[in-house]
């Protein structure tokens, strides 16, 4: 097999895999319709709440965003714990909270 053989099917390979669903960790898919749909050769995620069709190729920024931000139709309960569990912890804190878990641990 030759090197450019080789490099054409790299290419078609990575064309085909460019849009397989991969685990879904975040919590933002939460609030979006388990399957993807299919819009103009793109597949992209459905909110639960207003039906908007969000592109998911580069992460899910987009999605956080828009349950974050944007989506009017969401429970505000719904809203203000999905924003919780995106808070950024401040280090300090943390450094604290571990100190007084390991103290009162011995």
């Amino acid at each position: 097999m030759s090197t450019l053989e080789g490099s054409e099917s790299a290419d078609s390979m990575d064309e085909d895999t460019s849009q397989v669903p991969h685990a879904r960790r975040s919590k933002a898919w939460e609030h979006y319709e388990a399957d993807l749909v299919l819009v103009e050769g793109d597949l992209k995620a459905m909110c639960k709440y207003c039906g908007v069709q969000l592109h998911t190729k580069f992460g899910t920024s987009s999605l956080r965003t828009h349950i974050a931000e944007a989506c009017r139709s969401i429970p505000d309960a719904c809203r203000n714990r999905f924003l919780l569990t995106m808070k950024k912890k401040h280090p300090k804190v943390c450094l604290c909270l571990m100190k007084k878990f390991v103290v009162n641990s011995w």
